[in-house]
């Protein structure tokens, strides 16, 4: 069965159809090498030009994919919290609900969000997910159900809460930023000020 396919590498946003092989597209990405997108349209981020043909990618080079396709077996999934968590994957800004086993959450807490990704699979879904990222000259925000993060390439993680619940979004200004920012992890090894 073939599925609509949006995903996001360094540089290009690809659109296309690709087969999908397993019950959900996260499952099946998580174990195949590479994934041939029929039909793809690549986007250059920056330039925004486009080329038009099928691609193969490697899985790995994937920062964020659209959560498309089936959603699995419902009988097999496993109770979880969910914490609303911001991570940056290099020019890409991902938002959403994370859903963590409790002992994930217990990890987490006292300011060592990047438990929440400890164990997981490559993908890592992310609901009622927003990506921004700039390019070409403007900002773009696009909304989904589910975006699959590549917790390999994630340079930041913050928990947005501390407590396993559902929060409403609100805006913030930059106190309530600095305030959380002692949640943030980053992993790029630079010092920050």
């Amino acid at each position: 069965m073939a599925i609509e396919f949006v995903g996001f590498t360094a540089d290009h946003r690809v659109t296309g159809q690709i087969p999908l092989a397993d019950d959900r597209l996260s499952d099946m990405l998580n174990s195949v090498a590479r994934v041939v997108v029929r039909g793809a349209k690549t986007a250059e981020i920056d330039s925004g030009r486009t080329e038009a043909g099928d691609v193969v990618v490697p899985c790995g080079e994937f920062l964020v994919v659209a959560g498309t396709g089936r959603r699995g077996v419902e009988s097999q999934r496993r109770r979880t919290l969910t914490r609303r968590v911001r991570m940056g994957l290099g020019r890409y800004v991902v938002t959403g609900f994370l859903h963590v086993l409790p002992s994930m959450h217990q990890a987490s807490l006292g300011g060592r969000p990047d438990e929440l990704l400890v164990g997981r699979d490559l993908l890592v879904p992310l609901t009622e997910a927003t990506i921004t990222y700039e390019g070409a000259g403007a900002q773009t925000e696009e909304a989904w159900q589910t975006l699959l993060v590549n917790r390999a390439r994630a340079n930041w993680i913050e928990a947005e809460d501390e407590e396993p619940e559902l929060v409403a979004d609100a805006p913030e200004d930059a106190e309530e930023r600095l305030a959380r920012s002692k949640y943030a992890k980053d992993f790029t090894g630079t010092p920050s000020g």
